[in-house]
């Protein structure tokens, strides 16, 4: 969630105003300017966008997936279908200059002001990735040079980015792989031609917006493998080929309407535990909390009689009354003589709970802001609260009040799942863990989480706890690939962000094809929390219906919940988004259970929470957003969706 908000803000404020031709224009009103240019000789069909002049450059190092949907064509000359499968041309907006010798006389005057002239003054409350970014000093050479490269070959094509990507992708990789991606974009959108062109804001937010940008495209050229010393994400068709084969590579042959569900067969209980590298154990009991008010009366009365340890695991805290009402019990745990430890997502806190974790860390409360020097743009995106090693919750909630639902704000559809029993032990083991190697990478001097205890059994059911991060396998992604291959009768799936990377769409368009029923509730524009993001929601959506899916979207407020059952038999519940997010940069868990009773209690919550969103039969009555904004983002920047 929090780089979808800072791509949404960083495009929407860099992006709906109209540059034009306003480098090149712009060149003519500078005294002395030796460029002749050329007057554009009609209107434009669409403005030229700051992020429509830098983003297509990235098109051929980025892996967007084959299967989404083609956009509509912009007026202007399409590019070449082999180039851009996703996505139709950004259209020329600025006319081209006379010569090649011409350009070269105006590199002069394209000299960009320093970054001290923006009297740059990053709060750390702002600040997108953990770290306050040091002003460059006044006049950096290299700055200079990155942005006058840019303005140039951006004139030299004419405008038209989609005519000099190479030469683009080349300086932006340059530019980042010297450190200085961030102050040229800063610098960029600083520069007096640009300002006029972008919406009215102070020249500090200007810069954040531009920083927050270029940590985002950063991330996509180091994941593109256009950086030297990184590693490239695996194309998305290539994942999902292979993923794919690992799923069909099964002793049991796929089931409809009629037969047994392969949950019911224990060799294909084996087989998923081997791709998800999970075992299930037995002696387990859960119970779903439906929504906020539920979850949190069951956190607050786990921590208010905790004898031992409370340990939390979240994505963020909130500077609310939720936040600031767990704060004041864990305070008082603590000294009450607790074990009370606490990892948030070291990014977040830029923009959530500074305060509230601030308070309790000055109360001895051990804080522990997740971050990995190796990987830096990976997130922690887990939700757990374990109670003297014994009472686990996971799902999709924080400690805010949009989840809890204290306050007169919004009131999220969440889902956590309360269990106890060996799976308590399998998240304790995980929990210490990532503590542990935290503490000693960071050079803390917290204490140390030791082994779990002995978890006697408190129940029938079957559960395993499956958390995985960016590098290496997607076993959470394998794990649903698995149980959808698993259905033989009804797939229900509740999740906030269903975007259909390849491998899913696959999985799911199988199912339907051999008779399941397929059933998916996930958000609408309504209920979205992030605009930016809708686009690429219901884009996902006509297929599966035309293939007879049912589709319902969340009405009134946002739907933040992530589960999936199958067959009655079977169930997922944890913070994992169906997103391609969850896979390229977030630190993520499941839980799953081999336990009919759960199954029906989420079914239940499914069929109560369909009943109240709008049913979508008509693929047409998407009314899927379509803007160049959209389509940059679908295009270019899909892995951060």
């Amino acid at each position: 969630m929090r780089t979808r908000a800072a791509l949404a803000s960083a495009l929407l404020v860099l992006g709906p105003s109209a540059v034009r031709a306003g480098v090149v224009a712009s060149l003519r009103a500078l005294p002395g300017a030796p460029v002749p240019v050329v007057a554009l000789s009609a209107p434009l069909a669409r403005p030229m966008t700051l992020p429509g002049a830098l983003m297509p450059a990235l098109a051929p190092a980025l892996s967007v997936p084959s299967p989404l949907p083609a956009a509509p064509a912009l007026a202007a000359p399409a590019r070449p279908a082999a180039a851009a499968p996703a996505l139709a041309a950004v259209p020329a907006a600025m006319t081209a200059v006379r010569s090649l010798t011409a350009m070269g006389a105006a590199i002069p005057a394209l000299q960009a002001p320093s970054l001290n002239e923006m009297s740059l003054r990053l709060s750390a409350g702002a600040a997108f990735d953990g770290t306050r970014p040091d002003p460059v000093p006044a006049g950096d050479p290299a700055v200079d040079a990155f942005v006058r490269e840019l303005l140039v070959v951006l004139i030299k094509a004419g405008g038209d980015p989609t005519k000099a990507e190479a030469e683009l992708i080349d300086v932006l990789a340059r530019a980042h792989a010297a450190g200085r991606l961030a102050p040229v974009l800063q610098a960029l959108v600083a520069d007096p031609r640009v300002i006029p062109h972008l919406p009215p804001m102070p020249a500090e937010k200007r810069a954040l917006y531009a920083a927050q940008f270029a940590f985002m495209v950063g991330a996509e050229l180091e994941g593109a493998g256009r950086i030297p010393g990184t590693k490239p994400f695996e194309p998305w068709d290539d994942m999902s080929r292979r993923q794919s084969a690992l799923i069909a590579a099964s002793a049991f042959a796929p089931r409809g309407p009629g037969e047994a569900s392969l949950f019911a067969e224990p060799g294909f209980v084996k087989e998923y535990e081997a791709l998800a590298g999970a075992a299930f154990t037995d002696g387990n009991s859960a119970k779903p909390l439906i929504d906020g008010p539920a979850s949190f009366k069951v956190r607050f009365g786990l921590m208010r009689k905790a004898k031992k340890s409370i340990f939390i695991q979240s994505w963020a805290f909130y500077d609310d009354a939720t936040g600031n009402a767990a704060a004041d019990l864990l305070i008082a745990r603590k000294r009450e003589g607790l074990d009370v430890k606490i990892m948030v997502d070291g990014k977040t806190t830029a923009a959530h709970g500074a305060a509230v974790l601030a308070r309790m860390a000055a109360a001895g409360v051990e804080i522990v802001y997740f971050n990995d020097a190796a990987r830096r743009y990976d997130g922690l995106h887990t939700k757990i609260l374990l109670v003297d090693g014994v009472h686990a919750i996971v799902g999709g909630m924080n400690f805010g009040d949009d989840y809890s639902h204290m306050g007169a704000g919004k009131k999220w559809r969440d889902t956590d799942l309360y269990y106890r029993g060996r799976a308590a032990g399998q998240t304790a083991r995980f929990m210490a863990a990532l503590w542990n190697a935290q503490v000693a990478a960071q050079g803390l001097a917290h204490g140390l989480m030791g082994p779990p205890s002995v978890f006697p059994a408190s129940g029938k059911a079957r559960m395993s706890f499956l958390a995985d991060g960016p590098e290496g396998e997607a076993t959470i992604m394998l794990a649903y690939l698995k149980a959808i291959a698993g259905a033989s009768a009804v797939i229900n799936i509740e999740n906030a962000y269903l975007i259909t990377m390849p491998q899913l769409r696959e999985a799911l368009l199988g199912a339907l094809r051999r008779g399941v029923k397929v059933n998916i509730l996930t958000n609408s524009a309504e209920s979205i929390d992030e605009p930016i993001v809708i686009a690429p929601i219901l884009a996902s959506l006509p297929e599966l219906i035309a293939a007879g899916a049912t589709v319902s979207l969340k009405r009134g407020d946002t739907l933040h919940s992530k589960f999936m059952t199958v067959d009655g038999l079977f169930s997922i519940v944890g913070s994992f988004n169906l997103h391609p997010r969850s896979l390229r940069y977030e630190h993520e868990l499941i839980v799953s259970a081999l336990d009919a009773r759960l199954a029906a209690a989420l079914d239940r919550a499914f069929a109560a929470d369909m009943a109240a969103a709008l049913p979508v039969t008509d693929p047409a009555a998407l009314a899927i957003p379509d803007s160049p904004l959209n389509r940059i983002v679908r295009r270019y920047l899909f892995n951060q969706l």
